[in-house]
């Protein structure tokens, strides 16, 4: 396809996802994995050509929602992600996207480390907002890209009701990458323990293992993740002709959240 071509079919990607810029576009492949495999998957992911590994990583989300899930209906997710054993909070929005030809597409937005949310220190390692709320971050991030874009997906009114946190999910992730020029692949390996925030407690909810291929771009580029999807495509084939990795149809959230959010119940909000 022709560079104008490829501009055209990122613009008409980002109005389907009702945002602005398709910088903010998140274009990626999700499987599951077996536990017991993760070990060989690693290794073999090293023995191809042009794979290097990047970084390990260890962080944990806590995930915001609605008192009646409004998000989690909606197809949307909404985090704190902290790094650096909390000491670096982030607010993290994905919209909801659709699926075309095995690939899940996605806005994706993120705010600067944020200041005014922290982990408390006490002995019950308690995770909490400490003096804020969702609609106070956001008013803070005024017409920032990710505070315009939930405004305009889920209005006033059901942020101002984002007030609870379900799910809590710590990561042990290995992150790879596959060099194309001025874009590349990003795999990635995610060991996930998920856990239920009740009124009784943290209660432990399901711990399981996914494989993530995302396309990427160098700043600018952004537009020429399109032309690279059949490569991402081709990789992820490759991996699963050795491997059991069956497709993962949700994002983690959904993921979690539908083990305790009958689909019926979460479907028609009662």
């Amino acid at each position: 396809m022709s560079e104008n071509s490829l501009r055209s079919a990122a613009r008409r990607i980002a109005a389907a996802l009702r945002i602005k810029d398709f910088r903010f576009v998140e274009i990626e492949s999700k499987r599951r994995v077996v536990p017991e495999e993760m070990a060989d998957l690693r290794e073999f992911l090293l023995s191809r050509k042009r794979v290097r590994h990047s970084k390990a990583a260890f962080f944990f989300d806590q995930f915001l929602d609605t008192p009646d899930m409004e998000l989690f209906r909606r197809g949307a997710s909404l985090r704190l992600r902290y790094k650096r054993e909390g000491t670096a909070v982030y607010l993290q929005y994905k919209g909801r996207g659709f699926r075309r030809g095995g690939l899940l597409y996605r806005s994706e937005f993120a705010t600067e480390r944020l200041t005014s949310v922290l982990q408390e220190e006490s002995h019950h390692d308690i995770i909490r907002f400490n003096e804020t709320s969702v609609a106070k971050i956001l008013a803070q991030q005024k017409g920032t890209p990710i505070a315009e874009a939930m405004e305009r997906h889920l209005g006033g009114g059901v942020l101002r009701r984002i007030t609870t946190g379900p799910i809590l999910s710590m990561y042990q992730k290995d992150k790879f990458v596959v060099d194309l020029g001025r874009v590349f692949l990003e795999p990635s390996l995610d060991r996930i323990f998920a856990f239920h925030v009740g009124r009784g407690g943290v209660h432990p909810l399901s711990t399981f293992c996914e494989y993530e291929n995302e396309v990427k771009a160098r700043r600018g580029y952004e537009w020429e993740k399109l032309e690279h999807l059949g490569e991402l495509l081709e990789f992820d084939r490759r991996l699963a002709d050795s491997f059991d990795m069956p497709p993962e149809p949700f994002d983690k959230y959904h993921r979690c959240a539908s083990f305790f959010v009958r689909s019926g119940r979460a479907r028609s909000g009662r």
